[in-house]
């Protein structure tokens, strides 16, 4: 298991003064890096050998969302290895210990050269280990979209919105999303599934649907192509 300790800065709330929800990406992303990079598999490792892990899901189940200037701590550990992906749960703490979050990622390890899978090798897996896996109500990757889905926006990506590799920052599309879900709403889940990435250029088409009260919301390119689709249960 690998610790992070944070804390809620201004930047990171909203007007109810609770995190922004693509925050919680943000924190757990940073700390699987610099987990791998305390093991000594991070990008120095990595980026020679033309490898990277992306990301491919999201499921975070919140109980509470901190608010300005609280302490966090936020935990990750690997529960499972197959192939090319890796199986990553995660936690946040509040400063008394209660579980705030509780979340669990699947990504990809890649050869950035021809953007295909690279099955992790016994040396990389075996620095990281695996912990149990974290007790939660495990969701399938694949988000089953409403049968209608209705366009309610587009825009190009932008520079700033991009990673180090020229695709949308994977935290990104959650705080785009979140712009299309009711105003005040409290999320309890949030699912994220990615299939293809966006780049700098690309035109995003946002189309949302709804399934009770469930808010979907998915993007797609101008071609009709789904790239991310992503699941809110308020």
């Amino acid at each position: 298991m690998y610790e992070i300790s944070v804390r809620v800065r201004f930047s990171d709330i909203g007007k109810d003064n609770k995190l922004r929800l693509y925050e919680l990406p943000k924190y757990f992303q940073d700390s699987s890096i610099e987990h791998s990079e305390a093991l000594g598999v991070g990008m120095p490792y990595l980026v020679p050998r033309n490898l990277a892990w992306l990301l491919t899901s999201w499921q975070i189940d919140i109980r509470r969302l901190p608010g300005y200037d609280e302490k966090l701590t936020i935990q990750t550990w690997p529960f499972d290895f197959k192939g090319a992906f890796g199986y990553r749960n995660y936690t946040m703490l509040g400063e008394d210990g209660e579980v705030l979050v509780k979340a669990y990622a699947i990504w990809l390890h890649t050869d950035i050269a021809d953007m295909k899978p690279a099955k992790t090798s016994e040396e990389e897996a075996g620095c990281y280990g695996s912990e149990p896996k974290l007790d939660m109500e495990y969701q399938p990757r694949k988000i089953t979209l409403p049968s209608e889905m209705t366009e309610v926006d587009r825009m190009k990506v932008q520079r700033h919105y991009a990673d180090m590799y020229q695709h949308l920052n994977n935290a990104m599309y959650v705080d785009i999303a979140s712009d299309y879900i009711p105003e005040g709403q409290e999320v309890r889940r949030l699912r994220v599934d990615y299939r293809k990435q966006m780049r700098v250029g690309d035109t995003m088409v946002i189309k949302r649907g709804w399934i009770d009260d469930n808010c979907y919301i998915a993007f797609y390119d101008e071609a009709g192509e789904m790239h991310v689709s992503t699941e809110f249960v308020l």
